[in-house]
């Protein structure tokens, strides 16, 4: 039985799951980082509003990309609902952690980074078992 497990969580069809979800993820967070340095150096936004902003567009664009190109389903009103919470539970919590990390007088750069690093795993499974089941 343990076999099995691992050669599922090692298939082809994981792998490429998987790698997908690394560059969507890469597109994301460079779309965040490029933005967030934007808003904050060039046009002199505050740092936790640019976050805000920056974020909220990231996670609009991410059911759309997700929904076609990496879970491969149809919208569906009940996943919309999902991620809907999806959105809001981890859009608080991306918050919480970016603005301790800028208390604790990190570089907006590296909580945004850190903020990433902590969530990632935990949105992937989330997302793979929640938002966009069946």
């Amino acid at each position: 039985m343990q076999l099995k497990t691992f050669k599922n969580i090692v298939s082809k069809e994981n792998k490429i799951f998987f790698l997908k979800y690394i560059i969507i993820s890469l597109l994301g967070y460079l779309f965040i980082f490029i933005g967030l340095f934007i808003l904050i150096n060039i046009f002199k936004i505050n740092k936790s509003f640019s976050f805000l902003v920056i974020y909220g567009i990231n996670y609009l664009i991410l059911y759309i990309v997700q929904l076609k190109y990496l879970f491969n389903t149809q919208h569906h009103n009940s996943k919309l609902i999902r991620f809907v919470g999806f959105i809001l539970f981890f859009y608080l919590l991306a918050n919480i952690l970016y603005n301790i990390g800028l208390k604790l007088e990190l570089n907006y750069l590296l909580s945004t980074a850190l903020t990433i690093v902590i969530l990632m795993p935990f949105r992937l499974i989330i997302s793979k078992k929640i938002v966009f089941k069946g």
